[in-house]
């Protein structure tokens, strides 16, 4: 698919019956959400993000929960295993705990208040993402996590990190079954490929 002349999708079809899609950003936002949370055991995730996405879940789960995470890692195919990420320690953000940082890098960055938008497709949101202003302070997070587990912070931005640990500390994520973790790292697995490949 060319989102630059193809439309985005809204349905999929699992089993030769089409099913559609709840598309908004807020929807499968919370489909993370869910992942992230600690609440929630690793059998109601994934039903949280089937009850979630599919507007008529279909009943062949299994193939829903494939087209599901397809849907949320915008069609990006899962690469080999010597591609995957190494895990948690791996993670350089969080929806839950940066959420008002990202709201604010894209008003900033693309101008876009997320608040007054009744309906915004969750590959556009995506895309918006993927390319944020580095001047804005949660690219700066992101740039100071990363440094911090490749053990370059520079002497200024270690004593940064200590001024701002509430803020830039994410929590370990231990608690996660590897299921679980897996799950997290295919939708953060995105925006991780857009870091590295700026080096």
């Amino acid at each position: 698919m060319n989102v630059l002349t193809d439309k985005f999708p809204t349905k999929t079809m699992i089993d030769g019956e089409i099913y559609e899609f709840n598309t908004d950003f807020r929807t499968c936002l919370n489909i993370i959400l869910a992942y992230e949370s600690k609440d929630l055991n690793e059998y109601e995730k994934p039903e949280v993000m089937l009850m979630l996405l599919y507007k008529e879940i279909p009943k062949n789960t299994e193939m829903a929960r494939k087209k599901a995470l397809l849907f949320l890692d915008c069609g990006e195919v899962e690469k080999s295993s010597s591609s995957s990420s190494s895990g948690g320690s791996s993670r350089v953000y969080s929806f839950t705990k940066d959420s008002k940082y990202i709201y604010s890098a894209i008003k900033q960055t693309h101008g876009i208040d997320l608040e007054n938008i009744e309906y915004f497709h969750w590959w556009k949101f995506v895309y918006l993402f993927l390319d944020l202003n580095k001047e804005s302070f949660f690219s700066q997070m992101l740039y100071l996590r990363t440094q911090k587990q490749k053990n370059k912070l520079s002497k200024e931005e270690q004593e940064l990190w200590i001024k701002l640990n509430d803020i830039l500390e994410l929590e370990q994520d231990n608690n996660y079954t590897e299921e679980e973790q897996e799950q997290i790292d295919k939708f953060n697995k995105l925006f991780k490929e857009g870091e590295n490949s700026e080096g």
